[in-house]
């Protein structure tokens, strides 16, 4: 496994005498449903389990709140036991791993039957740059729709109020 090199969402790197910091709240917050992660949890048999994710919100360093579907093998994984990793590819050599517990604050969204707000305590954050290449870009979205757009900002403005 990678070295952890924060235990929050603030990372400070140190190279050849000069300190970069990444701020990974703000690249969340900035960034709004643009920042195409992968969420890892574990399978009830041991197996992993892997999913395409962006709806998320920081509110502080130490948190993150995700827009998830309440029917995902992801969402059951976290109801039994919380464990997952947010796996982020940027552009600007972003190569992060976010170690954090999970755990549901609200199901459903008000905003939609199908979706549900998981906090995620973060724990931890492993650095998975290569020392090889440089990532230039993550992946790109657009939407598919005009109603997919409505969506995005509603469970969007949902999860920035579900800590309230």
């Amino acid at each position: 496994m990678a070295k952890i090199v924060s235990d929050n969402l603030v990372v400070r790197i140190s190279k050849k005498g000069e300190e970069k910091i990444i701020d990974l709240c703000k690249l969340f917050n900035d960034n709004p449903n643009r920042v195409i992660s992968v969420v890892g949890t574990v399978n009830e048999d041991g197996s992993p389990n892997t999913a395409p994710m962006s709806l998320f919100y920081a509110p502080n360093d130490n948190t993150i709140v995700a827009g998830m579907v309440k029917t995902s093998q992801t969402v059951a994984n976290i109801k039994r036991d919380g464990r997952l990793i947010i796996e982020v590819l940027y552009e600007g050599d972003i190569g992060f791993g976010i170690i954090g517990q999970g755990e549901i604050i609200k199901e459903p969204l008000d905003c939609s039957d199908a979706t549900l707000a998981v906090k995620i305590d973060v724990s931890g954050v492993k650095r998975d740059t290569s020392p090889a290449q440089i990532i230039l870009s993550g992946p790109k979205v657009t939407l598919r729709s005009e109603k997919a757009g409505e969506y995005e900002k509603s469970v969007l403005k949902e999860i920035r109020q579900s800590l309230s």
